[in-house]
Parts: structure tokens; sequence; C-alpha cells
């Protein structure tokens, strides 16, 4: 049980990593598109469209839909272990 959780501790971490990652990289496409230093909620919503549609992104969208996918299977395997 203490190694499933390390394992799916480890995922989680990975999963935070690369999450904020492009979350820092998506800033800074919102900064490149405004003059401001925080932009605002239009700004956000073309961020978010950029993330889902550039070529730039897709090997975090599919690493995020990965580790998700693995972290739930992880979940619902130790559900089922307790």
């Amino acid at each position: 049980m203490t190694v499933w959780l390390v394992v799916q501790g480890l995922v989680f971490a990975l999963w935070a990593f690369v999450a904020f990652r492009a979350l820092f990289r998506l800033f800074g496409v919102m900064q490149r598109q405004g003059d401001q230093a925080l932009p605002g909620f239009a700004a956000t919503l073309v961020a978010a469209r950029v993330f889902w549609r550039d070529p730039a992104f897709a090997r975090d969208r599919r690493l995020l839909l990965w580790l998700m996918v693995i972290l739930f299977a992880l979940s619902t395997g130790f559900a089922a272990n307790s």
C-alpha cells in the first residue's frame, strides 16, 4: 500500500510540474499579446484557445492527458485495494 501511494505521489508531482510549466508558458503568451503586466480576462480566453489549438502546446496537452489518466487509474486502484 505504501508503494502505491509513493507511485501516485510521484505521478502527481510530475503532473503538477507539467501543468505549471504550461501555465507559465501561457502567461508568457498572454504578456506578449498584451501590453499589461497582468493580462485581463479576454487575454486569458485567448490563451486558453492558444493552448488547445497551437501545435507548440501539443506535447503538453498529450502529456497532461496521459498523466491525468494514469492518476485516475492509480486512484481507483488504490481505492479498490483499500
